[in-house]
């Protein structure tokens, strides 16, 4: 079976998953202002349970794009595949978890943005674009870059500039994938 004519169909009806990218860049924005002017462990759980915002913010966008007012163009294996791709990245919960327990706080947002460069990486397929791995490759080495760069004191300047530069690369992505789309119309 031939999937890359359906696959390009869910691109073009998804926009690349540009909501998605938009609804998940913001709210790591947003972490990254509590990690400049919340407490670590404030910033930290805001970290960890974003996506609390950020998965409706995103099925809103979808639908208001149009995204879920059509039929699917893949069969239904490829749209149980996206579903278990999405949620592959809660596997990693328990370890940020943990390390929000052990009060290790200024971990979790490089540990949580590696987690999501790592699920990031499938989608290159899925939407048959490789802006998903340039930009999950962007994360995952922006981070340990602002991480190991970040003055010790104080302890939050590291964990805030990840999330700044992980909300920067999904919003940039989102807007080429929008650009992209709106050129092809």
């Amino acid at each position: 079976m031939n999937l890359t004519s359906p696959l390009q169909e869910l691109a073009d009806q998804n926009i690349s998953g540009a909501a998605f990218l938009l609804a998940y860049g913001m709210t790591w924005m947003v972490c990254a202002v509590l990690w400049e002017r919340a407490t670590s462990r404030t910033a930290a759980v805001a970290t960890l349970f974003q996506g609390v915002i950020a998965f409706p913010a995103a099925i809103g966008l979808s639908f208001l794009i149009g995204a879920f007012n059509q039929p699917s163009p893949v069969p239904a294996e490829i749209t149980q595949l996206s579903i278990l791709i999405g949620t592959s990245q809660l596997l990693g919960l328990p370890f940020l978890i943990y390390l929000a327990v052990t009060e290790r706080y200024s971990l979790l947002p490089v540990a949580f943005a590696s987690m999501v460069s790592m699920h990031f990486v499938l989608y290159s397929w899925l939407y048959q674009t490789p802006w998903y791995i340039a930009m999950a490759v962007l994360i995952s080495v922006a981070a340990v870059i602002m991480m190991a760069t970040a003055s010790k004191a104080p302890e939050r300047v590291g964990p805030a500039r990840v999330c700044w530069v992980t909300g920067i690369l999904l919003l940039l992505t989102a807007a080429a994938f929008l650009i992209l789309h709106l050129l092809s119309m």
